[in-house]
């Protein structure tokens, strides 16, 4: 997807636009600004102004395929807990993992002596067998991956949940064991293990259509003309181009993970030594109409020492400089070349000052810096570089959030990633930093280091974070030594997580562990058949974010094939009421 891209235009084919692009900037020697700004227009879908309507959504995406059954674990006595003994073999967690001393830099931020990665849903019964309201298999016992345990505080503090084996469904036709052979190829997902086709099917919710646009894609376009200001998108990406984001007209802007933002160069830092007051943006409309906050670079010269005293430039040779290119900028031009000619650069300027406005708001209502909750739960020697990737998206998806002020739209739509999922071999590597473990370590840090930060400005009722991934992985390990790892499963387990999540609560159902048998689809590799459909999944939480049940159907059209509607009393059945409303 191309970054320039315009809602309304075909940029299949070169065009004058495309040659502009890149020559305007380069004779006006904003290169960099077009490079690294014009992407940042995203920011203006990144937050209301102050509003109490905002909200803000986080795809958590785990690429390659999370192995769910070292997530969310059976712990102590259960016939659960000795399935997974039994059948995970070289990749089980000893139960006696799950409470240890922290020490140095593993230690639990904040806290000393034991602590415990167990978790007790306040919902046990009906987590586990919905229709009988009993939790024998199970025995309500269960515990997060021992580096989970930043997560696991978040459950017991009711930030967060668990949705139990989820996965791609067509349901046209129940899939069982029994069928699953037979079944006709219409009836399943294509390319059930393919990472690529699942990725997108995850993403899009549609394994039965040919992809066309994300899930998260058609909400921004259903609701971009009620929350944002109408040319700019609601859909961010610090992780590049994804299925989830593309839509029909709010296609995705993208910005990488560093947060910074490139200014033009000559007029001192921030402007300071063009501009008077650096908080001002530039206005390019009718000099007789600048809106509040904003200067336009026609306002007349007056007389005197100093002719620029009643604009916003100073009095410099920087000054008289940005004013002259400002002022290109700012003209009205009888052919659409020369309009489209200055389009990219203006663009470019208007967004770099929302963008620097808006990421430069780091403090939080107690004082503290939001980088500061990043470094609290990475400290220094747990990773090299010490914020890994993960972490300095998520810290910029805060920034973001916190500088909403600066920016325009009422919701908004955020797309992180962290890689490295397929762990067909070494899985379970003792480093911290490394393997399952190290990838867990790093998902948990970064989830709850967002949350802190959020909780500092106020916003954690304001946003949603979920959780998913190509699939899950096998349930039996593909060697018997310590190089053994997992390969390509089915349903597998997510969390989501916010203040308007019902917390403490293993919604859906979770799986018998039964290899060979029960939901194992086929073989004897422990590949679960879901219980829960994408669809499923997604629907409560694009209800949470403002789509009405008519938008829905459009956002999740298959919805329908698995449940009858999105009422509570729908949702309680299914045991899929994880988000409360109210």
């Amino acid at each position: 997807m191309n970054i320039f891209l315009r809602k309304t235009e075909d940029r299949s084919k070169p065009n004058r636009r495309d040659f502009m692009v890149r020559s305007t900037c380069a004779s006006l020697g904003l290169t960099s600004v077009v490079n690294t700004i014009a992407q940042l227009r995203l920011v203006g879908s990144a937050a209301a102004s102050g509003a109490s309507d905002y909200k803000a959504l986080v795809c958590f995406f785990l690429n390659g395929g999370n192995d769910g059954n070292n997530l969310l674990i059976p712990s102590e006595t259960s016939s659960a807990r000795t399935d997974y003994d039994t059948g995970r073999g070289v990749l089980s967690i000893p139960d006696t993992s799950f409470d240890f001393t922290p020490s140095g830099s593993q230690a639990y931020f904040g806290q000393s002596g034991q602590i415990s990665s167990r978790i007790i849903p306040q919902n046990p019964q009906e987590a586990y067998n919905p229709t009988s309201r009993t939790a024998g298999y199970t025995a309500g016992k269960f515990a997060l991956h021992p580096m989970a345990y930043p997560i696991a505080q978040m459950f017991e503090a009711g930030d967060l949940a668990f949705v139990s084996n989820v996965g791609t469904l067509v349901g046209t036709q129940n899939v069982t064991r029994a069928n699953f052979n037979t079944l006709p190829t219409a009836a399943k997902p294509p390319q059930l293990f393919s990472h690529s086709d699942q990725q997108v099917q995850w993403q899009s919710s549609l394994p039965d259509q040919p992809f066309s646009r994300g899930w998260g894609g058609k909400i921004a376009d259903l609701l971009g003309a009620a929350h944002g200001p109408g040319d700019l998108s609601l859909s961010v990406s610090l992780a590049g181009v994804n299925s989830f984001q593309v839509a029909s007209s709010e296609p995705a802007y993208f910005m990488n993970s560093s947060g910074s933002v490139s200014p033009l160069s000559g007029f001192g830092t921030a402007y300071a030594d063009a501009l008077r007051s650096t908080a001002m943006q530039p206005h390019y409309g009718s000099p007789s109409n600048v809106p509040s906050g904003k200067y336009s670079p026609l306002t007349p010269l007056g007389s005197g020492a100093d002719p620029l005293i009643n604009t916003n430039y100073r009095h410099t040779s920087a000054g008289w400089r940005l004013r002259a290119i400002e002022q290109i900028m700012a003209m009205q031009h009888a052919a659409l070349f020369d309009t489209e000619y200055l389009d990219s650069s203006t663009n470019a300027r208007v967004t770099e000052g929302l963008v620097g406005n808006a990421l430069g708001v780091t403090a939080t209502a107690t004082g503290s810096t939001l980088d500061s909750h990043f470094t609290n739960w990475f400290p220094t020697g747990l990773f090299n570089p010490q914020l890994p990737d993960i972490a300095n998206q998520m810290r910029v998806v805060a920034r973001m959030i916190a500088g909403r002020s600066a920016l325009s739209n009422t919701r908004q739509i955020f797309f992180v990633q962290l890689g490295g999922w397929d762990t067909h071999t070494s899985q379970t590597q003792g480093n911290n930093a490394q393997g399952h473990q190290g990838l867990v370590n790093q998902m948990s840090r970064a989830v709850r280091a967002f949350k802190d930060a959020m909780t500092a400005i106020g916003m954690w009722n304001n946003v949603l974070v979920f959780s998913a991934s190509d699939f899950n992985r096998t349930f039996t390990p593909n060697k018997s030594d310590t190089t053994g790892g997992s390969d390509h499963g089915w349903g597998g387990h997510a969390w989501v997580a916010g203040g308007s999540v019902r917390g403490r609560r293993i919604f859906g159902k979770f799986p018998n562990l039964t290899v060979n048998g029960g939901i194992d689809c086929t073989g004897n590799r422990g590949r679960w058949i879901p219980n829960v459909a994408t669809d499923q999944f997604y629907a409560p939480i694009a209800k949470w974010f403002g789509c009405t049940d008519e938008q829905i159907s459009t956002v999740l059209p298959n919805l329908t094939r698995f449940q009858a509607d999105l009422s509570p009393a729908t949702l309680a059945s299914l045991n899929m009421d994880f988000i409360n409303f109210a």
